[in-house]
């Protein structure tokens, strides 16, 4: 991180200022950072053959961005130009809030709290990954008998490689259909042909998730399901943060 002008070389000074910024946090779920900065880019910082008029050999992570990536490996992390697309925003936010949770869950150090944390997260937890879902629930049954801060360690670990990756249309279908089985014994012919017409539509990209979701989540309301209405795969983040332009894209607007 040079300044060619002056011909100063920063990079030990924004590594300095990086590691003591960041090592004195108190609290932090998430980190949102500017795209393209010499700093704070993710993958698209420019490193340059040389300090002066060199053309751009590659492109990489940022000095802020980097000491980031170390400290906290396991936080979501994102740019504002990435968050335009609604996917990785969704994800983004998705695991951002869920993560917030978790903490609020850690700090009370309580086994009860975090089983209620599992059991209302399950739905999304499959959507992201099914085995590590059933792992993560190991981990609470505790059949180790691990220490508590074990129990929450261990866990912690499933959280993050849960969020690895945005989840797939096959994973959202799939748990439709396991929330889908707790009403196809109370609905009518018609109402499952609907049903299974419009997640075909979403597996053919015809239509959004929320479309689907909505059917689903009207049924909640109408059998009057707690334990569904209480899932965190129906809203996972704040619904302020869902843009209209959204509302064909992903989860629908309440």
């Amino acid at each position: 991180m040079v300044q060619p002008k002056y011909n100063r070389d920063l990079t030990e000074n924004m590594i300095s200022f990086s590691n003591d910024f960041l090592q004195n946090l108190i609290e932090v779920d998430g980190f949102l950072l500017k795209s393209r900065s010499p700093t704070c880019g993710i993958t698209d910082a420019k490193i340059y053959a040389k300090i002066d008029n060199s053309p751009v050999v590659r492109t990489g992570s940022g000095t802020f961005a980097t000491q980031i990536q170390s400290i906290y490996p396991s936080k979501p992390m994102e740019d504002e130009g990435r968050l335009k697309n609604f996917i990785l925003r969704e994800h983004f936010f998705t695991h951002l809030f869920t993560v917030s949770d978790f903490r609020i869950v850690k700090q009370s150090m309580k086994i009860s709290a975090l089983m209620n944390f599992h059991a209302k997260n399950k739905y999304l937890f499959m959507a992201c990954h099914q085995e590590n879902m059933r792992e993560m629930g190991r981990i609470v049954a505790n059949h180790k008998n691990l220490s508590i801060q074990e129990v929450f360690d261990q866990y912690e670990d499933g959280l993050s490689r849960l969020f690895a990756k945005p989840l797939k249309i096959t994973s959202h279908i799939n748990v439709c259909e396991h929330v889908f089985g707790y009403f196809s014994k109370q609905l009518t012919t018609g109402e499952k042909q609907h049903f299974y017409t419009l997640l075909e539509q979403y597996r053919e990209k015809k239509i959004p998730l929320s479309s689907v979701l909505v059917v689903l989540r009207s049924w909640c309301y109408r059998f009057e399901n707690e334990y569904l209405l209480n899932q965190t795969y129906f809203e996972p983040y704040p619904e302020d943060l869902i843009a209209i332009s959204d509302s064909g894209k992903g989860r629908a607007l309440s």
